[in-house]
């Protein structure tokens, strides 16, 4: 049969997940905008394939995850929704091929985005120019901010008294 066959191994959480993994093992997660580090351990995991219920690239800031996963050959399904975690259980022996997971009598567990480094490629570079966005408000933000409160700022103008010592203590101004 075409396509990559291994146990699931399920969790929400990746970091609780790569401590239970064995190589060759399917990986089934929920984690929006795979970072380096998760994408890092479950290729030392040698994971047969990750089926993530979110998508691995939001468009939010640009995350080097996927790329890891694909360039060491781990085939990656995305955006499978949350129904997976009801349709999989771990230890299950499951079928992904292309854009669909398969249990063990060949029934549909689950359909999402069979990703390659084309539609990654795409998606980091949405998320590139998601960021600049994102950068430019927080930056026109911070400076409507500092117009308002330059007195308070600059003067301590309207700082409340307060009774507390603080004078040698650490203090954190939220």
């Amino acid at each position: 049969m075409p396509g990559t066959v291994g146990v699931a191994r399920l969790d929400r959480r990746t970091k609780n997940l790569t401590k239970r993994l064995r190589p060759g093992d399917i990986a089934v997660i929920d984690h929006v905008d795979i970072d380096r580090v998760s994408a890092d351990a479950l290729v030392g995991c040698k994971v047969a394939a990750v089926v993530n219920a979110a998508p691995s690239v939001s468009g939010r800031y640009p995350n080097l995850g996927p790329e890891i996963l694909l360039a060491a050959g781990i085939p990656l399904l995305d955006g499978v929704g949350d129904t997976v975690f009801r349709e999989v259980r771990d230890g299950d022996v499951v079928r992904l091929d292309g854009d669909t997971l398969y249990g063990s009598r060949e029934q549909v567990l689950a359909v999402g985005a069979e990703q390659d480094a084309e539609t990654i490629g795409a998606a980091m570079a949405e998320a590139r120019a998601g960021l600049a966005t994102q950068l430019e408000a927080f930056a026109a933000n911070t400076m409507e901010y500092l117009l308002k409160e330059r007195d308070l700022l600059l003067d301590g103008v309207g700082v409340p008294e307060i009774r507390t010592k603080l004078e040698g203590r650490h203090a954190l101004i939220v």
